[in-house]
């Protein structure tokens, strides 16, 4: 019989740790959600690409090396003798116009391995470079535009937990207190419409605690879903409910303003210097192209197996090229509209900043007025509560006391909520 309630006592308790949620901290959950946000990964992705681009383009003043070969049949008066030509095998019957008009069939085989090297290309592929350069330059601020963008719609999601779960515990202490009350309560019988006045009004208070603890766990929920997904976290969990909404925001979200521009204006404003490079890639093609070439041929057929050589210098200089036309003034028209795309954006930053920076003065002040009006509902409770019992006061008063403070959470919940969306915005624009 012992070894039996032994048995059912470690399997209640086995049961009752494995109902136990886990604790989740911010950092723990970010370092997951960073691994698996699809933003940042593509943003990784494309920064790839560009390292790869700028590799090839800083590339371009290696040499382009060559082969070529072919086999084929033919009895064209033209490539008969020029084959034959190449196999250093003429002979004078190969001039009797006979045979050079009618030639029998040959078959022939020729090869080619050449070699060219730029050595002036008018500058359009150091432009190119270079381009290639400032615009990986812009994919590696976007990666950290797209991390600070993810910390923050992460930062938010987790501080609508803390604040709705932190409701949720203050409405449950109330609810417990009015619980205690209404079960005492003594003469709220429909005889005595003045209690019985009293006990509706309690109800009524009651009915709204539910009500609104109902719409802050929905909120948490939700919440807690979305986290779960984009983190891939598995099974129930709870957040770090130990510290106050500011020290949550000083350790996750620390309101720094010594950043002059966000990432994503840094890397909008290197897309911009990339676009000036262009024009020096168009004003190119009005300038020549000088470089080495180097070819060896071989030629094969009946006759023999020969082959040449042939090197030099080429200069190709495009003296009219209708699609080249109007390309430079395009290019410099496209870099002045991202130039003033950039000014404008820059301005309405500076705008936000200056906005959310004012509002966070206005809602530091209303927070520090809910923490005094707070503690003053709290004392007012209490007091209310012992008068109540005594005798001084109605339920209906009591009741009006309770729904001040039900007030009281539900406005200090909406004023941290917009207070943590500044922060995390401030974040954002700031990094």
């Amino acid at each position: 019989m012992k070894t039996i309630l032994i048995f059912l006592f470690l399997l209640m308790a086995s049961r009752a740790f494995g109902q136990v949620k886990a604790i989740k901290s911010f950092e723990e959950i970010w370092q997951s959600f960073s691994q698996k946000s699809s933003l940042i990964q593509a943003a990784r992705e494309e920064r790839e690409s560009s390292s790869l681009a700028f590799d090839r383009a800083n590339r371009h003043w290696l040499p382009k090396a060559y082969v070529s070969g072919q086999i084929f049949s033919s009895d064209d008066p033209g490539q008969v003798f020029f084959n034959n030509l190449g196999q250093r095998s003429i002979t004078a019957a190969d001039f009797n116009p006979t045979v050079l008009n009618n030639p029998e069939r040959e078959v022939y085989q020729t090869g080619t391995i050449g070699l060219q090297l730029p050595l002036y290309e008018g500058g359009s592929r150091v432009a190119q470079s270079s381009m290639m350069d400032l615009i990986l330059q812009a994919r590696v601020l976007e990666i950290e535009a797209r991390k600070t963008q993810e910390y923050g719609e992460l930062s938010r999601h987790y501080g609508y937990v803390v604040i709705s779960s932190k409701a949720v515990t203050d409405l449950a202490h109330l609810k417990a207190e009015l619980s205690k009350v209404m079960a005492s309560y003594q003469v709220g019988a429909k005889s005595n419409p003045v209690g019985f006045s009293g006990l509706l009004g309690l109800k009524a208070v009651h009915n709204r605690i539910v009500g609104l603890n109902a719409k802050f766990l929905l909120e948490v929920q939700s919440k807690k879903d979305w986290i779960g997904k984009k983190a891939a976290i598995e099974g129930d969990w709870v957040p770090d409910l130990g510290a106050t909404l500011h020290d949550y925001l000083d350790k996750n979200l620390p309101a720094s303003t010594s950043n002059p521009n966000s990432s994503v204006l840094l890397a909008n404003a290197m897309e911009v210097n990339a676009l000036a490079k262009m024009k020096e890639v168009e004003s190119a093609r009005f300038l020549p192209q000088v470089g080495l070439f180097a070819q060896h041929n071989v030629y094969s057929g009946a006759r023999d197996f020969q082959g040449s050589q042939t090197f030099g210098i080429n200069v190709t200089w495009d003296l009219f090229n209708p699609d080249s036309y109007g390309r430079v003034a395009e290019a410099q028209a496209k870099h002045r509209a991202s130039e003033a795309k950039i000014a404008a954006a820059r301005q309405d930053e500076l705008i936000a900043r200056q906005n959310l920076v004012a509002t966070k003065g206005v809602l530091d002040e209303n927070l520090k007025l809910l923490s005094d009006t707070e503690r003053l509902l709290e004392e007012q409770t209490a007091n209310a509560m012992k008068l109540f019992r005594s005798g001084p006061i109605s339920a209906l008063q009591l009741s009006e006391v309770i729904n001040r403070r039900v007030d009281l959470i539900e406005n200090k919940a909406a004023v941290e909520n917009q207070y943590l969306e500044v922060m995390a915005n401030i974040f954002e624009i700031y990094n």
